[in-house]
């Protein structure tokens, strides 16, 4: 590797904050595809991409797991999504400058491809995997909460941009942080092929918003919106029946 590449390599590695023992799983994971289309036997980003997803998978299920203890497990399972989907990923990768360092063919370069959603999506994966491998689990455990917490502010902040559900959750924590939140379905009408649900958001045993939906996801999340009106300015409409 001539010393520029060098120099710009070490470079990254100050932004994301890691030293690589090994740098050349630094250059695999910032190596796209296309870079070698004249040999497509030469490795590319796309095993430590398949490798990243999962270890990122794992850590921010771990994450979650300890900063919302009153979160079931579909909820968890919603604020993990919001942050493993592709825009998340990307505007990850851009906050590190990932875009500057990526190895492409000179055309897709040209094209573009340097700042594609995807390109940048994989190439985030592909990082963690490469850290993984070269650090171990616990330095990702590391990076990826600040990384995290460098772009929006902590996690809450971010699953509150993507679902009013996340708004609920993170206004909860910050201002009723013992709060039990429940979402009940209360009806199912209409037939198989056009069914209506309609939900019913209830915090501490008090129902604080109701919802309309195709699906029950959709009526959970009508249902939200309406309880994140009340919370920040009435108090709740009525009490559960059962209190």
């Amino acid at each position: 590797m001539d010393p520029d590449a060098e120099n710009k390599l070490l470079g990254f590695q100050k932004v994301i904050a890691y030293r690589f023992t090994d740098p050349s799983l630094l250059i695999l994971a910032l190596t796209h595809p296309s870079f070698h289309e004249h040999d497509k036997t030469k490795p590319n980003n796309q095993r430590l991409e398949f490798l990243g997803d999962s270890v990122l998978s794992l850590v921010l299920t771990h994450e979650l797991y300890q900063e919302f203890p009153h979160a079931d497990e579909g909820e968890l399972t919603q604020y993990r999504a919001s942050l493993i989907q592709g825009e998340s990923l990307a505007q990850m990768a851009k906050h590190l400058r990932m875009q500057d360092y990526i190895f492409l063919s000179p055309s897709e370069k040209n094209n573009q491809g340097h700042l594609r959603e995807s390109t940048l999506e994989d190439a985030m994966e592909a990082l963690i995997g490469a850290i993984y491998l070269d650090g171990g689990l616990s330095s990702i455990k590391e990076l990826v909460p600040q990384w995290i917490h460098d772009i929006w502010g902590g996690l809450a902040k971010n699953i509150s941009q993507h679902n009013p559900k996340g708004q609920v959750q993170e206004w909860i924590q910050e201002n009723r942080p013992k709060a039990k939140i429940k979402y009940n379905i209360t009806r199912e009408t209409g037939p198989d092929h056009a069914k209506q649900f309609e939900s019913e958001i209830i915090i501490d045993r008090k129902t604080y918003g109701k919802g309309v939906g195709k699906s029950k996801k959709e009526a959970e999340t009508n249902a939200a919106l309406v309880a994140m009106k009340r919370l920040t300015g009435t108090k709740p409409v009525e009490r559960d029946p059962a209190e």
